[in-house]
């Protein structure tokens, strides 16, 4: 990855409202942004400042703060992660709504109810049922 894409990624780990940080972390040649992330917890882990300046081959990517490492969590560019739309486990929230054609007997599952996005079939909308 080069510096100018580094860079970019970098900027899902910035805190936008940080004030400039006297401390530089240097990240160049992490060659990922898994790898950066590495470097600054790293730094976090033997420091006690509260933000860091990021910088790439002499270029400022930002101000990363605790917070704002902390509340990336992981990038989407960590194997698995897709949009972090999976998942996790069993959820005591939602539940899988479940619609039906009655003429058909055709079902089809969704995670959300949309009356703009109701499914259809041959025979019309389906049904929700209970």
């Amino acid at each position: 990855m080069d510096s100018d894409d580094l860079i970019f990624e970098l900027g899902t780990l910035v805190d936008e409202s940080a004030a400039p940080a006297p401390d530089t972390v240097d990240v160049t040649g992490s060659g990922t942004l898994r790898a950066a992330e590495r470097r600054l917890r790293d730094f976090f882990l033997h420091s006690s400042a509260p933000a860091v300046t990021v910088t790439v081959g002499g270029r400022t990517a930002g101000v990363v703060t605790r917070r704002s490492l902390d509340a990336a969590g992981g990038t989407a560019a960590e194997p698995g992660a897709g949009e972090r739309l999976e998942p996790l486990g069993d959820s005591t929230r939602y539940r899988l709504l479940v619609f039906a054609c009655r003429p058909c007997d055709r079902t089809e599952h969704r995670m959300h109810y949309d009356l703009r996005d109701l499914p259809e079939c041959a025979h019309g909308r389906m049904e929700l049922q209970r």
